[in-house]
């Protein structure tokens, strides 16, 4: 064991200390106690003094890591708070994170559903011979752009039947959001509710656990289009589109509840540039094509 363990574990308490979240807290204990038990325990560092670490250390833990470049990551963001705040606090001579190499992740290539598979889906959603619960899933998943977390948790009391409108409404702290739908689902939703003998507001619409609906969408889809598509191409094919319709990157995001960064990956940077750039140049100074 690392001679200097019980240093470095009070060292680790007052940064935790730091840390106001439970499950931040967490983050960093895991993986910095790993280091200590595992690197620092070996038979050429156990007699090192903390003051020693250097970022040749660090750099050698996570390249030797048998993890995913996402962990590795995980452990590069937890080494840096840690060690950055031993060097504030003077345990540490210099500030070792400015040698650390950041892992780099490798962006996947975001699946989308093809014009096929889409006109394969629309007709499941029509097919009133299928079960309307699942129709409900796909038409929601399809026609709102809401990832997993909010199609799957949805309850009865979510959905605002309005004059003008239908609308979905989630509840942040103390702000609701209301998110209109298309009447394709709205239609849907109709069914689905005169189909049940009873509704309690509270009670779920889909009666599943949340991991399990996007298997449940995965075995619809292969029975649709022959692909096991999961809720977030669902996601990414409404983005795309909305956003290849010219709508703007906020309101794509206020409509699906993501992040404005989450969106900007399905923008095509440059071609996004030049269009606002061309918008810009022929709306400005417009009204000078009326002198004479």
């Amino acid at each position: 064991m690392y001679k200097h363990i019980d240093t470095a574990q009070e060292n680790l308490e007052n940064y935790l200390e730091t840390i106001p979240n439970k499950q931040s807290k967490l983050f960093y204990q895991t993986r910095i106690k790993k280091f200590f038990n595992e690197y620092m325990s070996q038979k050429h560092n156990i007699l090192r003094p903390l003051n020693t670490i250097n970022f040749h250390d660090l750099n050698t833990y996570i390249d030797q890591l048998e993890s995913s470049d996402a962990e590795k990551l995980n452990y590069f963001r937890a080494f840096n708070g840690f060690f950055r705040y031993m060097y504030l606090s003077d345990n540490l001579q210099s500030d070792v994170m400015k040698g650390v190499n950041k892992p780099v992740l490798q962006s996947k290539l975001l699946d989308y559903i093809s014009r096929v598979e889409l006109i394969q889906i629309q007709r499941f959603i029509k097919d009133s011979n299928e079960k309307i619960e699942d129709r409900l899933l796909l038409g929601l998943l399809l026609y709102t752009g809401l990832s997993r977390k909010y199609v799957a948790n949805l309850t009865h009391y979510q959905f605002s039947f309005g004059n003008e409108y239908v609308s979905l409404f989630f509840e942040f702290g103390e702000s609701t959001i209301n998110i209109p739908l298309k009447s394709t689902v709205v239609n849907l939703v109709r069914d689905y509710f005169n189909s049940q003998q009873t509704i309690n507001p509270f009670e779920k619409i889909f009666k599943i656990d949340e991991n399990y609906v996007s298997e449940k969408v995965k075995i619809l889809n292969k029975k649709i289009t022959g692909k096991p598509l999961t809720p977030t191409v669902y996601s990414n094919s409404f983005i795309k589109e909305a956003l290849r319709q010219g709508n703007d990157v906020l309101t794509v995001s206020q409509l699906t509840l993501e992040s404005v960064h989450t969106i900007m990956k399905h923008v095509d940077v440059e071609e996004y540039r030049i269009s606002k750039q061309q918008h810009i140049l022929e709306n400005i100074f417009e009204d000078d094509d009326k002198i004479t």
